[in-house]
């Protein structure tokens, strides 16, 4: 905004001294040039507003947390991540219950049942603790952490075995 200030009080003394050389001088040229700065200056403020619209990071709502999850295996690609990514997923759901899924590729050999809380009140983006019943599994032993990219955003679960574990929406499939 500062940087946008300046250059008004630059441009505007520039644009009325260039108007009036050419209206004592009757040399278009001087025009030429005052509505060149300023053609230059509403580009210069449209080229502004698509990069921040193109780079800002998502604003995450709530409806943009239900839905599935699943490893996200582009954060570290290898053996470890498909494994993890053919192991674990999970759900949460609109009346905001959270299924964390232990599977053996497309079967799954247990789900642990838990409400996920969503705290809105957190900018820019909710919050989400989870809280679980039965004993905690080691993925889901602490709360996640939300972190927003430009157009999508992911959750770090820290583990004990895996340290952090990356989850994305998404639906499983298979990558065999």
């Amino acid at each position: 905004m500062l940087l946008f200030i300046l250059l008004l009080l630059i441009l505007v003394p520039i644009t009325v001294l260039l108007l009036l050389l050419w209206l004592f001088t009757k040399k278009r040229i001087f025009g030429k040039i005052a509505g060149g700065i300023w053609l230059g200056f509403i580009y210069l403020i449209i080229l502004l507003f698509i990069v921040d619209f193109a780079t800002s990071k998502k604003e995450i709502e709530k409806d943009d947390i239900y839905g599935d999850y699943v490893i996200d295996r582009d954060k570290f690609p290898g053996k470890q991540a498909d494994w993890q990514y053919n192991h674990y997923r999970f759900t949460i759901t609109k009346d905001n219950k959270i299924l964390f899924y232990i599977t053996e590729k497309e079967r799954i050999i247990k789900t642990i049942k838990g409400k996920a809380e969503i705290k809105e009140y957190y900018t820019p983006s909710p919050r989400l603790k989870l809280i679980f019943e039965e004993p905690k599994f080691h993925i889901i032993a602490d709360n996640p952490t939300l972190y927003r990219e430009i157009w999508s955003f992911y959750y770090v679960f820290y583990s004990d075995k895996f340290q952090n574990v990356f989850f994305k929406k998404g639906t499983w499939h298979s990558i065999d």
